[in-house]
């Protein structure tokens, strides 16, 4: 566990220089000198998870698995990659992996490419995203999404050039969200859940819809091994397999908890972001629908890998969260606007705190799941170990 409380330390210490967004003074008068030093402290922050992710050996299921993968397909020509059973079941990756193969790398080298090619899109999604970078490369360690890249290698691959749709959801550009989620695809076909909910985040934040899809819901629960069978049979056949084996078996409703608490939270400061901007709707849809899916991984754990293309939005909605308490309006009584701010200051300190307290949280209950926790990586085991 040492590098990973590493990493939460260091990522820690990089909330001073963004203390301006919770209306304190960072100590450097210099706005372009701040610019430089938080773009360093991001670049630093991202090369350290290369690292980590790169020199591992042997943590994640599938770590073996990825490496046979490649001495299996790195040498065949892109004409049999197409034709070949496996390959074609994933062209992208299987064409990215001839690619570098072919370019004399080894297998340690694709890590090293894939994990620079991933952090690269994490990194530009926080810093022109996020209000607080620092904050969600934090949650990008402690939820698991860092653990996840690890272990369900294309899958994560998939998930994050999902996050490069993310501007698109925004302005409502359906063909380039689409040939983005078509691309993710190419790498893993569960990319394609992904694709309706260009229309489903964008619906209104009413209680009412919600609570009806969440009693929609539970019939679909209750009777989840029909639901399954019909979904494998016309949407996702590649994981029919499952059904019946022991990823088919529901994982504890402890699993269940941060999920509700986090839509819990999204749904009690909704009026506060939807002030901020009335795109935070698309935020705020996002922790329903991964609660939905946490609750139904309590049947069947398959399921809780649907939510890496939801759940990575919390890098995004819990730091929106902290900032987004209302600001002071107006100029009369300015010793009583002074000490509304003094409070509004630090009524951010403490959703800050406590957000990354429950972040914490999250990372000591994934590390001590199973022998290993959550995807193998618990404790961390590098090449030179």
């Amino acid at each position: 566990m040492a590098v990973y409380l590493a990493l939460c330390l260091f990522l820690c210490l990089g909330s001073v220089l963004w203390a301006r967004e919770l209306g304190f003074s960072n100590g450097i008068a210099d706005e372009k000198r701040t610019a430089r030093m938080q773009w360093a402290f991001l670049l630093l922050a991202g090369g350290l998870f290369v690292l980590v992710a790169t020199v591992r050996y042997g943590i994640g299921y599938d770590y073996f698995n990825y490496e046979r993968l490649y001495e299996q397909l790195g040498p065949m020509s892109a004409a049999q990659l197409v034709q070949d059973p496996v390959g074609k079941q994933f062209i992208g990756y299987s064409l990215l992996t001839h690619l570098l193969y072919r370019a004399g790398l080894d297998y340690r080298s694709l890590l090293l490419v894939i994990n620079l090619l991933m952090t690269g899109v994490v990194l530009w999604f926080v810093k022109r995203y996020s209000p607080l970078p620092w904050m969600s490369l934090f949650f990008y360690l402690t939820l698991q999404f860092f653990a996840h890249s690890m272990n369900l290698f294309r899958q994560s691959i998939a998930a994050t050039i999902c996050l490069l749709a993310y501007p698109f959801l925004k302005k409502r550009k359906l063909l380039p969200f689409a040939l983005v989620v078509l691309l993710a695809a190419a790498f893993h076909t569960s990319a394609l859940f992904f694709l309706p909910f260009y229309w489903i985040l964008n619906w209104k934040c009413d209680g009412r819809l919600l609570g009806g899809l969440a009693m929609a819901a539970v019939p679909v629960y209750l009777f989840s091994n029909q639901a399954a069978q019909l979904l494998t049979q016309y949407l996702f056949p590649n994981y029919a397999g499952y059904i019946g084996s022991r990823y088919w078996a529901g994982l504890g409703y402890r699993y269940a908890i941060f999920p509700i608490l986090y839509f819990a939270a999204a749904w009690l400061t909704r009026r506060w972001l939807l002030a901020e901007r009335q795109e935070n709707r698309i935020l705020i849809n996002s922790s329903f629908y991964v609660m939905l899916l946490y609750v139904f991984s309590t049947h069947h754990m398959i399921l809780e890998r649907f939510s890496i293309y939801l759940f990575p939005y919390a890098m995004l909605l819990l730091p929106k969260m902290v900032v987004s308490v209302p600001a002071v309006q107006g100029e009369d009584r300015k010793k009583e606007n002074k000490h509304l701010e003094r409070q509004r200051r630090e009524s951010m300190v403490l959703l800050a705190v406590l957000a990354v307290a429950a972040g914490f949280a999250y990372l000591c209950f994934a590390s001590m799941q199973g022998t290993n926790g959550f995807h193998k990586v618990y404790p961390y085991v590098s090449v030179w170990s």
